[in-house]
């Protein structure tokens, strides 16, 4: 994971990135993901098992949908939040002073060979560029996204997020958080200012953080690509940038402060802004299945063929004014 960056704007020093409050203070040590969760990470594969009982009607028979096949099993890995990249050991392959890149290898049981992921600073500018090649054992398609996680401004709607053009949105089928989250689970939407609400009517979507505490997961669709994030707290601009053929959603995690049990204490406040090829964070087997969200021609798997690694590139960049 990316962790501890800063970018010279000018004479400016900006820290884009959230890290988990938890991690420098005296909670007690968090297994797996959240022992580490910082700044910036790929997920392969993306998610993580949720049960059928815990989605709306409209999404149950994806969850429950048998997608095991003889020649591409699914294995202990593909079940771990985030994929194996979260929690393996990773292996430094070159360093420079501007990149570094590492590789991990999945375990033998994985239709996953290796994971490679390259982090380079731009020389001339706020800029860092990233990309993550999956090479595959075995034929098969798993969900896969990238988690860049920004820390949240303390002003009430100072962070406009401007997500470019997109098909359609559809809002978490889970909740997230029961009683806590307030989109209605499920609902589909045309813009980001008129999501639907579980109480009723709508509300934007695009102005972060919420005034309320809340937890909330929503998707878009058919992206163009880009995602541009206009601090007003500090005046400046982000832009991330990805390649939309092989991821073509973005998943925007709205942790609000409305998580109240250990380790998030209700003090949580980052912007999850993850491109993905997947159906929400709902792990392997409703991605792989048929989905509202597939049903209207989005692809929420990446197809892998071994000897024909795919290569994600990415970029996140301080706009200057």
């Amino acid at each position: 994971m990316l962790g501890g960056v800063s970018l010279r704007s000018g004479e400016q020093r900006v820290a884009p990135f959230y890290e988990a409050p938890w991690l420098d203070d005296e909670t007690p040590a968090q297994a797996g993901l959240l022992g580490q969760l910082r700044s910036e990470f790929p997920c392969v594969p993306f998610g993580v098992p949720w049960s059928a009982e815990a989605v709306v009607p409209s999404w149950q028979k994806s969850l429950a949908a048998s997608v095991d096949e003889p020649d591409d099993p699914l294995d202990a890995s593909d079940d771990l939040l985030h994929g194996y990249v979260c929690v393996g050991e990773w292996t430094l392959v070159r360093q420079t002073d501007l990149s570094i890149e590492i590789a991990l290898e999945y375990p033998r049981e994985s239709s996953i060979a290796r994971v490679v992921r390259v982090i380079r600073a731009d020389p001339d500018g706020p800029a860092i560029d990233f990309s993550v090649k999956v090479e595959a054992r075995r034929k098969t398609r798993r969900p896969i996204g990238l988690h860049p996680n920004l820390a949240l401004p303390s002003m009430a709607g100072a962070l406009q997020i401007d997500p470019g053009a997109f098909s359609f949105g559809v809002v978490h089928p889970g909740g997230p958080e029961p009683g806590v989250s307030r989109a209605a689970p499920g609902a589909m939407f045309e813009q980001l200012d008129r999501v639907p609400l579980r109480a009723g009517g709508t509300a934007a979507f695009d102005r972060f953080p919420f005034a309320h505490d809340t937890e909330e997961i929503i998707q878009l669709c058919g992206v163009d690509g880009f995602v541009i994030l206009k601090n007003e707290a500090s005046g400046l601009a982000y832009r991330l940038s990805w390649d939309a053929s092989v991821l073509p959603s973005l998943l925007l995690w709205i942790s609000n402060r409305g998580r109240t049990y250990s380790p998030w204490n209700g003090r949580n406040l980052c912007l999850g802004v993850e491109p993905v090829a997947s159906a929400f964070e709902l792990g392997c087997r409703p991605s792989m299945a048929d989905n509202p969200i597939n049903a209207r021609g989005i692809p929420t798997t990446v197809s892998l063929e071994p000897g024909t690694p795919v290569e994600i590139a990415y970029r996140f960049e301080i706009m200057t004014p």
